[in-house]
């Protein structure tokens, strides 16, 4: 059979081939892009060439003509519902999947008492006490079951293609490559890899690069009398006896084999920083940053031409494949195709393939923000990406690329106009003649569809004031500062800005110079100059990022906690304790809040990030909920907040769904005004009364925020931090970054696969629960599936023990704990624990509770979920309470 590589066009007559194509093409970039297992059927994906042998030998192992079997165990877990054969390997991962969830787990030896609740100590005291022991030492509980053989079978292992002596993969011959200088190119091309890598996903410095290759080329030529040793103890072995000269030169050869002495020697392709460079320009694909004067010596700006850009992105094959054509669904809103600016767009709204930028604009502080230079070194940056991705797509850090970067100082001088003069040019030449795209054979047009910044940038860019205290603050309508205060949106007293007449209200401030600003407008978009297809009325969507988790989010708790405090319903030491003793699992792990400053009443909000807010809102119920009585007031205003704040991250929206977001923007500001008179509404809150109305422009907002640009921040503060150096910082920055790119432009994928899991286990079918076997059976004939205990899908990771939501029931959401992920056919199916869940008002959560007829499992395909997003159960003087991330559209999906 042919064997072909998941991560290029090239096919090979044999395993042994693929593995070494493997190991000498896309090892060096398996970090970023994980290897995929060679064998078609297999899902398992790793970070190295090293962990793709492991389990490659673990298994898939061939014999002499039929695959190894496996001895699976018949266990049953007591503190899980788990009850199945399993491998031992699979039987250890299960119990240390407790552990990580800091339950108690008794060792399963026979004769030993020991138990722990810690990962590490049950490790080492298995790797201590029970070294090399037998199944045969497992406790009574734990039996045998019946030999089952692994997954793959010997009509799949084509064993006459490999011979037992080349099982290794290892022991490829160099005389089975038809070009041997390829070859030795090939292996120089991995030496340069691994020096891009460093530089650019490392971070590591120039100097450090030379002296690390310096001191390994000292080694190797330290090790010449060894090699000379080594040669004439293999000759003399085998009878050969050759002279002095005839041995220098076999030991010189051998000196000359080794690529990465060579290619780094002195006068080498890749023995000086300069040199590597050149190298990297010449056979990577990276497009260089320009620097453009700004009229004063010593000030410039770096821009990376967008259109050299997108045709490098395009040479990626991976990127060309995900790119689809979106069709819209009346009625429902999935993607900024649905909504009416993009139907409106006379250039992007055709069937044809067209480029949809998303721009994003934002300032950012790369010198320490407590330091002297601060201010100093504030830089501007404009990134953009491809909205025609889908949003896991674009999401990626590395699908996010960089046009512009200038210093905050010299846009106050020069104005955008001068700033932005490279780019605006090559976007006028996208929109008029498009982009020459290789694959495709002809130009692509363009344009930009939107910009996602924060307020501040989007009123600065689109030329809209800058100040929100007073004056027309909303670029989405007429609305003043103090109208907001005793009108809402959906009162309808707000006039609805306008194509036409912000052009009538450009051209007024334009040509009458004593007036400043008119409705809010200050000057014209300078996109809007530029560009025919593209206007700031339509061009700048609200960022819930900054609207509500770093807006509105905090500064109400602030408002909330502080009365409850005075209400003395609880002190602040006490939650913070609450805070800080919460068991957070899984994510809730990485994104836990940090305890409130004693400093925040004063503040008037307690700060934190997005994540972090966003996690105390939706904990705070199982934080503090019992303490607080039915009918607190300033419960009341932050539950409906968090029903807001559910609603606006949805990915999806319905007509019904809008109706009843606009209900809670409503209930949501008339409980705020009834319960706090003396609050002052800010801006942001008059932006979030219009989402309703945005989606049905620009789509879910969600897929437009600012969140994941944010992210792209911390990039450039490490490749500062690591410099050390602020000469020239800017054109250092966008170098650092294109190298990061041509890293991964270069390699197999762009983007990550569908599915990722390293670690899985060859379960026979037969011994799974009756449920479990009737669903299987009607995806495959195959006898054994693959099960593992973590996997990624579409960058959303599911664990056992994590919950789903699955199906309705009664006009709720169902959900469901994960007991074991199955692998079947490249699909993902959960065995699930069901449970019967009651909503709960006052803590806006659901209560689970098992069925009343008994426990009840289900088989459920990932594809058949409720939502992607996992969730976590906690529980909570004894009730078993969770909280949703974002609202659940309620459908009867079921099981199968």
């Amino acid at each position: 059979m042919d064997w072909k590589c998941k991560l290029c066009i090239n096919v090979y007559r044999s395993r042994v081939h693929l593995l070494r194509h493997y190991r000498v093409k896309h090892s060096i970039c398996s970090k970023v892009n994980p290897l995929p297992c060679v064998y078609p059927d297999c899902p398992c994906t790793f970070p190295t060439h090293s962990a793709l042998k492991t389990h490659f030998h673990r298994n898939h192992v061939v014999d002499t003509g039929t695959c190894q079997s496996q001895t699976n165990i018949s266990f049953k877990c007591s503190l899980c519902t788990l009850e199945q054969s399993i491998s031992e390997d699979a039987l250890f991962n299960h119990l240390r999947a407790h552990l990580k969830s800091h339950e108690t787990v008794v060792c399963p030896y026979k004769s030993c008492n020991y138990s722990t609740n810690v990962y590490s100590s049950f490790n080492a005291h298995k790797s201590r006490v029970h070294h090399g022991g037998c199944l045969s030492d497992l406790q009574e509980g734990v039996g045998y079951s019946d030999t089952q053989p692994l997954f793959f079978t010997s009509d799949t292992c084509d064993v006459s293609e490999e011979p037992e002596s080349n099982t290794n993969d290892d022991n490829g011959d160099i005389e089975d490559i038809d070009d041997v200088n390829a070859f030795r190119n090939q292996l120089k091309h991995n030496v340069a890899s691994l020096f891009l890598k460093m530089q650019a996903i490392l971070h590591i410095s120039n100097m450090a690069t030379n002296e690390i290759i310096e001191d390994l080329s000292d080694i190797y030529v330290l090790s010449q009398p060894l090699i000379r040793k080594t040669v004439s103890d293999v000759l003399q072995k085998h009878g050969c006896n050759i002279s002095a000269v005839t041995m220098d030169e076999l030991v010189s050869a051998v000196m000359d084999c080794n690529v990465l002495f060579s290619v780094t020697s002195e006068g080498a392709e890749l023995s000086s920083f300069k040199r590597r460079k050149t190298f990297i320009e010449q056979n990577y694909p990276v497009v260089m940053p320009l620097q453009y004067d700004l009229q004063q010596s010593g000030n410039f700006s770096t821009y990376v031409p967008v259109l050299s850009m997108i045709q490098s992105l395009f040479r990626n094959s991976d990127i060309l494949t995900k790119i689809t054509a979106e069709k819209s669904e009346v009625g429902c809103y999935k993607s900024y195709v649905d909504g009416t600016y993009y139907r409106e767009n006379e250039l992007l709204s055709v069937e044809e393939l067209r480029l949809s930028l998303q721009l994003y604009v934002d300032d950012l502080e790369i010198a320490n923000p407590l330091g002297t230079a601060r201010k100093i070194h504030k830089l501007c940056a404009v990134y953009w990406t491809l909205a025609n991705l889908h949003p896991k797509y674009r999401s990626a850090l590395h699908s996010i690329q960089l046009a512009v970067l200038c210093k905050v100082t010299d846009i106050q001088t020069y104005g955008y106009p001068t700033i932005l003069a490279p780019l605006l040019h090559d976007l006028q030449t996208l929109e008029s003649d498009g982009v020459f795209i290789d694959s495709v054979g002809h130009n692509i047009k363009g344009t930009v569809f939107c910009v996602s910044a924060d307020n501040l940038a989007a009123h600065r860019l689109a030329g809209f004031v800058e100040s929100f205290r007073a004056g027309n603050i909303c670029r989405f309508c007429l609305a003043t500062s103090e109208e907001v205060q005793v009108s809402a949106v959906s009162d309808g007293t707000f006039v609805q800005r306008t194509k036409t007449e912000h052009d009538l209200h450009v051209q007024s401030v334009m040509h009458n110079d004593s007036v400043d600003s008119l409705y809010g407008v200050k000057r014209n978009c300078v996109l809007r100059q530029s560009l025919t297809h593209f206007h700031p009325i339509t061009g700048f969507p609200p960022d819930i990022l900054h609207d509500l988790l770093e807006g509105i989010v905090p500064t109400e708790l602030c408002l909330c906690i502080k009365e409850m405090i005075q209400l003395k319903h609880f002190t602040l030491e006490w939650l913070n304790q609450k805070i800080m003793s919460f068991p957070y699992q899984f994510s809730d792990k990485v994104d836990k809040p940090k305890p409130l400053p004693k400093t925040f009443m004063s503040k008037g909000t307690i700060g934190g990030n997005g994540h972090e807010n966003a996690t105390l809102l939706r904990l705070l119920p199982l934080l503090i909920g019992n303490a607080v009585p039915e009918t607190s007031g300033p419960w009341a205003v932050l539950m409906e907040l968090k029903d807001l704040v559910e609603l606006a991250m949805c990915p999806l929206f319905t007509e019904e769904m809008l109706d009843y977001l606009r209900c809670k923007i409503d209930d949501h500001r008339q409980t705020l005004k009834e319960v706090f008179p003396e609050c002052r509404l800010r801006p942001k809150h008059h932006y979030v009364e219009h989402y309703a109305d945005l989606i049905k422009c620009f789509g879910p907002l969600v897929h437009l925020w600012t969140m994941r640009f944010e992210g792209k921040h911390r990039f450039f503060k490490r490749v500062v931090h690591d410099a050390q150096n602020f000469k020239n910082i800017l054109k250092t920055m966008a170098v650092r970054h294109q190298y990061m790119i041509a890293y991964h432009l270069s390699s197999g994928s762009f983007f990550r696969p569908k599915i990722q899991t390293s670690a899985v286990n060859s379960i026979s079918v037969s011994s799974l629960p009756d449920i479990a076997q009737m669903c299987i059976k009607k995806q495959t004939d195959s006898d054994s599936v693959f099960s593992t205990l973590k996997v990624t899908v579409d960058g959303m990771e599911y664990a056992n023990g994590m919950f789903v939501s699955v199906g309705e029931s009664g006009g709720l959401p169902k959900f469901a704990k994960i007991l074991q992920i199955y692998l079947v056919n490249n699909k993902v199916s959960f065995f699930c624990t069901d449970y019967d869940c009651w909503y709960m008002e006052h803590l806006r959560c659901y209560e689970l509770c098992p069925p009343v007829s008994g426990p009840s499992q289900s088989f459920y395909l990932h594809s058949r979920l409720n939502d992607t997003v996992t969730l976590c159960a906690y529980r909570i003087e004894g009730w078993l309470l969770l909280t949703i991330k974002r609202f659940l559209p309620v459908t009867n999906n079921g099981g199968m």
